[in-house]
């Protein structure tokens, strides 16, 4: 399972629909692709990232425009957070569920 104090993005689609798929979990932070919920959730994303409130970053594909996914993985790579790309929120939940 996933060690305490550790915190994750999870970036794309709709926030609530995301929520049913992940479940409630202390340790993920959503943010809604800008297709889905608007420009001020990429922004928050940058905001949490430059405070350290995230260690690593999942970009669900399917919902996330390549402008997005490029903007934040320069973003991540500038700051030396790990970003993983993925297709869906299934294989989110695999990847939180990993040691």
């Amino acid at each position: 399972m996933v060690s305490r104090g550790r915190r994750f993005a999870v970036v794309g689609g709709d926030i609530q629909k995301a929520r049913i798929g992940l479940g409630t979990r202390d340790d993920v932070t959503l943010f809604g692709s800008s297709g889905q919920t608007g420009q001020g959730e990429l922004r928050r994303l940058a905001t949490a990232l430059r405070a350290g409130k995230v260690e690593r970053v999942f970009v669900v594909l399917r919902w996330v425009g390549h402008g997005e996914v490029a903007a934040i993985r320069a973003l991540c790579r500038t700051l030396g957070i790990a970003c993983v790309a993925l297709r869906s929120f299934g294989a989110v939940r695999r990847a939180l569920a990993e040691p």
